[in-house]
């Protein structure tokens, strides 16, 4: 016991020293400006965007000058503000001009210049400023399969296209198939590249920032840039009530729904499997530095900042109830009321989703808790309510590694396509001639993939296929084209396809059968619980062994462990129960829903595997169509989704579609399935 209190007055001693030094060191520090843009800022004309001015090591502040090319700012900015940037004790400020926008476009040099504590300091920013002019008055459909990249589509289409019918054919035969995915039929495709600012390897919030305001930013941010009080919350852990103002104080950039809603009255929607509040809808309508703040971004969704405290969208559906109820709410605010005394209509299934046909903006939130209630932190709630997957919505039967489906009382939820018919129905035809922007997220591409569910993932993908297949019918019918559809991810995972798998159905689905693996390491003992689907999903921790050449690090038996033993007749390899290069998927349709089922005589699975339960820094796959999709080709940005969205509503696009359309009917070029 002594010799702890030793070592802790030791500690003491040394944190004390440590803090009298930064602070001697803080105050020693030269004083300087800087302005809160990354050094890549590129913003639409009249984009709103918040320019903070931090400014370190100075005991005052005075002669403020802030000149954007020939324009004055200087009156636009507050009076400074002391700040504790950095959380070092030196003496600091902030300056604020928020909700700026610049007319004149191209490079657009920003520089500032002040005296901070007898020292004049300086900096600046070349801003590329785009011109816009919505002189196109489309309607844009974006479509996010969260986590879905180039293997979830592959995924996706050798379960939903390798269909055998009644006769014994199967639509996947010879490697073609007889009909492609909706995403595949779509004319012109790129890969995007979503990097964040201090990541390789993104979430879903800093890629949505990306897209949906044509600028990057750090993990967790939505639409918004770091700060020098990120230290109060940021890297602490302290992500609660009373590091609220820290997490707000961020600069601000104009997503593309505020700017279309505020400037040229476009209808705005998000439709969403998550909670409505996740990072991916979130990014379309609220402006924190914490994606978790989802009590502010539902606030927000009623009282938008950059609409002058009006909603952010006409049509909202998705899961998540919890933070617009007042049980949830610290505040008490009930926001579904304040939403419906604003002539929202609510719902709350998929049986009154399909009666709505009434000109008024929507409000569906399809998933809560039985009890909401705040979280500890107090700037979210206790629960997450993210919607069920569509395997479990279809009542598929799980296979044995993967949890029985949980709805907790809500079992009449809409599938994907449902939501987005009905988003489309309100948002074209609710509200005149305005045109609209909408996204549409399957979420659990994503949240199925972490915990490596194989079947919660791939039909999910298969889900938002269907959606687009309901966006892409309608605007085919549409007199006038004049509808823009992509379809794209916000950021991959590591599934990967690695054969097929002749598991049998009493195997595959065989809950009480199950073996466990264990393995030495320096860290400590690994170990997991195999079933009998591992043949068909891999999952990231087991130790699965190259079963087609021994020259590597492996050892041991081929393959992966599992409940029963593998048959591989050498005479007819693609009988083999094992993953294996032969043989091809093969899947029965349920005509009434028109999914392809998971077990029955005759199904060869796919199999899969997976290397982490987390995301990967790979480029994700992008495809489009209509007016504009041209400008989508080739290898691109995250952040230059934004602008190609908006240049096919501010340009002629004639030719390029002429040209688009051309390659399409081409004989020679004419892909199979297609």
């Amino acid at each position: 016991m002594e010799k702890q209190v030793i070592l802790s007055n030791t500690i003491r001693i040394a944190l004390l020293s440590t803090v009298v030094t930064a602070s001697a060191l803080a105050q020693s520090a030269k004083p300087s400006v800087r302005i809160l843009l990354p050094e890549r800022t590129r913003l639409l004309q009249g984009q709103l965007v918040d320019l903070v001015l931090e400014v370190r090591n100075a005991a005052n502040v005075k002669n403020l000058k802030v000149v954007a090319g020939n324009i004055d700012l200087t009156s636009k900015f507050s009076a400074p503000t002391a700040a504790d940037l950095d959380c070092d004790a030196s003496s600091d400020w902030v300056l604020r001009a928020n909700l700026q926008s610049f007319d004149a476009t191209g490079d657009v040099k920003l520089d500032v210049s002040l005296n901070a504590g007898g020292t004049d300091v300086s900096d600046s920013r070349t801003l590329q400023v785009f011109e816009f002019a919505n002189t196109q008055r489309r309607n844009i459909v974006l479509f996010i399969g969260d986590a879905m990249g180039t293997s979830y589509r592959d995924a996706a289409r050798l379960v939903s296209r390798a269909i055998v019918d009644s006769k014994g054919k199967n639509s996947f035969r010879d490697g073609f198939f007889d009909n492609l995915l909706e995403m595949d039929k779509m004319p012109v495709s790129g890969m995007s590249m979503t990097y964040g600012t201090d990541s390789v390897v993104p979430d879903s919030a800093n890629t949505g920032t990306a897209w949906a305001t044509g600028n990057k930013s750090f993990l967790n941010a939505v639409n918004t840039f770091t700060d020098g009080t990120d230290c109060k919350w940021r890297f602490n852990g302290q992500t609660n009530a009373a590091n609220m103002p820290f997490i707000l104080d961020n600069p601000r950039v104009e997503n593309l729904w505020q700017y279309l809603k505020r400037k040229y009255t476009y209808r705005t929607g998000i439709v969403s499997t998550a909670a409505i509040t996740d990072a991916t809808p979130a990014v379309e309508g609220a402006y924190v530095g914490y994606r978790q703040a989802r009590l502010e971004i539902a606030r927000q969704y009623l009282e938008n900042p950059m609409l002058g405290g009006k909603p952010a969208f006409d049509v909202i559906l998705g899961g998540g109830a919890d933070p617009f109820t007042a049980a949830g709410r610290p505040d008490k605010r009930d926001l579904i009321s304040e939403f419906q005394a604003l002539g929202y209509r609510y719902v709350t299934n998929a049986s009154d989703l399909r009666q709505i046909n009434t000109p008024q903006p929507l409000l569906g939130l399809f998933k809560g808790s039985a009890k909401p209630a705040p979280a500890s932190n107090g700037i979210a709630t206790a629960s997450d309510v993210n919607m069920d997957v569509a395997y479990d919505k279809l009542g598929l039967q799980r296979p044995a590694s993967e949890p029985a489906a949980d709805f907790a009382g809500y079992t009449d939820q809409p599938m994907l396509e449902a939501m987005t018919q009905k988003a489309i129905e309100v948002l074209s035809t609710s509200f005149s001639s305005q045109p609209f922007i909408l996204m549409v997220e399957a979420a659990s591409i994503d949240k199925q993939s972490h915990p490596n569910q194989a079947a919660g993932t791939i039909w999910d993908a298969i889900e938002l296929d269907k959606s687009v297949g309901v966006a892409r019918a309608w605007a085919a019918k549409r007199a006038e084209k004049d509808t823009l559809i992509i379809v794209t991810a916000d950021h991959d995972q590591s599934m990967h396809i690695i054969g097929v798998s002749n598991t049998p159905d009493e195997e595959y689905f065989n809950r009480t059968k199950s073996e466990k693996v264990s393995y030495k390491t320096t860290a400590g003992n690994q170990d997991f619980t195999v079933f009998g689907d591992s043949y068909s999903n891999v999952r990231a921790g087991l130790p699965f062994i190259n079963s087609s050449t021994t020259a590597s690090n492996n050892g041991g038996t081929f393959g992966q462990p599992g409940t029963f033993t593998p048959k591989a007749p050498a005479d007819a390899p693609a009988e083999s129960t094992y993953s294996t290069y032969y043989g091809s998927t093969a899947y029965k349709l349920d005509d009434k829903t028109g999914y392809p089922v998971n077990a029955g005589d005759g199904i060869r699975r796919i199999a899969v595997g997976f290397r982490t339960g987390d995301h990967t820094g790979s480029s994700v796959p992008l495809t489009a169509q209509g007016p504009g999709a041209y400008n989508f080709m080739g290898y691109m940005d995250q952040s230059d989704i934004f602008f190609k969205m908006a240049a096919a509503l501010s340009t002629d696009t004639t030719d390029g579609d002429k040209f688009v359309d051309l390659i399409s009917k081409s004989k020679y070029i004419k892909t199979i399935g297609k």
